[in-house]
Parts: C-alpha cells; structure tokens; sequence
C-alpha cells in the first residue's frame, strides 16, 4: 500500500537520506523531497503509521500522513 507523509525539519542531503533509509526498513519504492518536504513509499505490510510518525519525531522531524 503507497503511504504518503508531509516532513518537516528536513534541511539538507543528509536529512534526506535518514529518513530514506529509516523508510527502507518499511517498504519499498522510498521517495523523499527534500525541496517538496514529502516522502512516498510502498509498504511491505501492516505499517502503523502513529509509530511511523513517532520515529521520525525522536530524529527531529514533524511529520504527518496526506
């Protein structure tokens, strides 16, 4: 199932790239926007995405589902 999350707090390459790799533990096909602050990606299955959420907030990002 693709889920789609509106990130803030992303500033630069780096910031990108934790997020992507956090969401490769989660699925497949991971986009992130750094300019767009968004990120796309396909589930591999059940994600609750409240934890989701949370985990990129303990990295110091706000994010939420769209």
């Amino acid at each position: 199932m693709k889920k789609h999350l509106s990130i803030e707090g992303m500033s630069c390459q780096h910031c990108v790239n934790r997020v992507k790799k956090y969401l490769e533990t989660l699925g497949t096909d991971v986009s992130v926007d750094l300019e767009g602050k968004k990120a796309d990606f396909d589930t591999l299955g059940d994600v609750d995405m409240g934890t989701v959420i949370k985990d990129l907030s303990e990295f110091g990002f706000t994010a939420k589902e769209i």
